[in-house]
């Protein structure tokens, strides 16, 4: 006898609705941090009614929480065996990864750090701001075998990366080869 499985449209639905709202999110966060966030910011965002977020949010932290572990979720996946594929040049690789983060990913790249922020006043939070530092860290130890160069060149680009969020200054090649040059 073979067991036929049925999907729940309802519960499809509402999935695509939850990802909706975390896309909509994301987009409050984006362009207003996390100050911004309301069910009312992310209804119009999204385009539906609060009731409907609040339906899959009851609260306003609720929302925050699942936005930013899905944010930190998401890079992960991106970034995951991307130490792998690294090839000779390995500066021009960290300066398309902070290009990346910077330019096509800006959005959730703000999120990420806003995240790290609300994480610094929420302990509950500080597991999902570290588990984004997994797949950087991974890739640092491409560079390098010591565990403490690892963490600093990873502590570094996250300076870096916030630097040339806010415009303070253009991160290229150069930048990148001379602090894999440190780190030797």
């Amino acid at each position: 006898m073979q067991v036929r499985r049925v999907v729940d449209g309802r519960r499809q639905r509402g999935e695509q609705r939850r990802d909706q709202l975390l896309h909509a999110t994301l987009a409050v966060i984006e362009r207003d941090g996390v100050a911004g966030v309301s069910h009312r910011a992310v209804a119009a965002a999204a385009d539906v009614s609060v009731a409907s977020i609040t339906y899959h949010f009851p609260t306003l932290d609720d929302l925050l929480v699942a936005a930013l572990t899905w944010v930190a979720e998401d890079l992960a996946a991106e970034l995951d065996g991307w130490a792998s594929e690294l090839g000779a040049q390995p500066a021009d690789e960290l300066a398309r990864l902070v290009e990346h983060s910077v330019v096509r990913r800006r959005g959730r790249t703000l999120a990420l750090y806003e995240l790290y922020l609300y994480a610094a006043r929420r302990p509950e939070l500080r597991e999902v701001a570290r588990a984004w530092l997994e797949p950087l860290t991974e890739i640092a130890r491409a560079f390098t075998a010591d565990p403490r160069k690892a963490r600093l060149l990873v502590a570094a680009l996250d300076g870096l990366l916030m630097q040339a969020l806010i415009g303070a200054r253009e991160v290229d090649r150069a930048d990148l080869a001379a602090l894999l040059e440190v780190l030797r």
